[in-house]
């Protein structure tokens, strides 16, 4: 009996000290953590303008009105200048949206009126505005490489001056100037001899934009920057023109209280200095008095204007 007790304590040590020498199962190497890349910051959405209107400037009147469709390309830029003889702001009417539908991004400017600020004060508004619209224009998905002026009646005259003011310093693609009174001097001529209310009232408010009567033996500093002929001499935008002037369109009708040798004057002072026949040009609407904006509504006018915007951007 003892003989077999001793047997199987002997096989039970015997499975103990196998068991103990059995070596460890080797351990599972775990697997590398994953290490997340960085999240990308993406730069801030650009927020798109919720404001009809806003301030390009200090003075209550240097306002944009804004009317512009979103866009995934930019498009090109037309300023509008309204007229009311330097002394009041007309409205555009429904062109604003009209070319903005047409694929414009639109901003129809005021300015400083000539009883307000003198000649040149609304030059200076132009480059301004001009100036907002180009470090703003992401806002408004427009183009700040393509910026058109179009000008009505005394915005004409803004307008054809932005275009041959320093060799077309403000960088514009082109300009249309819907009865510009490009001459205010002219004007002052005809309101002396004409018993027509209109043409005399422009008489009467470019006296008012110059701050003098207009007097070559004249050039008193009186109320003014510059010498009072200088200023009417500055106020024409004939006077101005170089070779490498913004491209012109100017309109008139043919019964125009503005009439159509402003225009035509110009055109001829501007190919004279070596501006391209392709980039100036008076567009005359016969059996009309139409006047500034009223143009844009005589036949196949607006398309016309479209068209000759839409050739000049890149």
């Amino acid at each position: 009996m003892r003989r077999i007790l001793l047997i199987l304590v002997a096989a039970v040590l015997a499975i103990a000290g196998t068991t103990a020498a059995a070596p460890a199962a080797p351990s599972v190497a775990k697997a590398p953590a994953v290490v997340k890349a960085p999240a990308v910051v993406k730069a801030p959405a650009v927020v798109k303008a919720e404001a009809a209107t806003q301030q390009y400037g200090t003075h209550p009147r240097q306002s944009l009105n804004i009317t512009w469709n979103p866009s995934p390309a930019p498009r090109p830029v037309v300023i509008l200048i309204t007229g009311g003889y330097w002394y009041t702001h007309a409205t555009w009417g429904t062109w604003e949206k009209q070319f903005a539908d047409q694929g414009f991004q639109v901003f129809a400017m005021k300015y400083r009126l000539n009883f307000e600020a003198a000649w040149p004060a609304q030059r200076d508004d132009v480059a301004s505005a001009v100036k907002w619209v180009r470090d703003n224009a992401e806002r408004y998905d427009a183009d700040p490489d393509n910026v058109l002026l179009l000008g009505s009646s005394a915005g004409g005259q803004m307008a054809t001056d932005a275009a041959t003011r320093g060799t077309n310093s403000l960088g514009l693609k082109g300009i249309v100037a819907l009865s510009p009174v490009a001459s205010p001097y002219r004007a002052w001529q005809d309101g002396n001899t004409s018993t027509n209310d209109k043409i005399r009232k422009l008489r009467d408010n470019s006296t008012l934009l110059a701050r003098c009567y207009p007097d070559p033996a004249d050039n008193s500093t009186a109320n003014r920057d510059t010498g009072c002929w200088d200023t009417w001499r500055d106020m024409e935008s004939k006077n101005a023109v170089t070779k490498g002037d913004a491209p012109m369109l100017m309109v008139h009708s043919d019964g125009d209280f503005v009439p159509p040798v402003h225009s035509t004057e110009l055109e001829a002072a501007a190919k004279a200095a070596g501006v391209p026949a392709s980039n100036v040009a008076t567009r005359i609407v016969t059996g009309s008095t139409a006047h500034g904006g009223s143009l844009l509504g005589t036949p196949g006018m607006f398309d016309t204007v479209v068209s000759w915007l839409k050739a000049r951007t890149s």
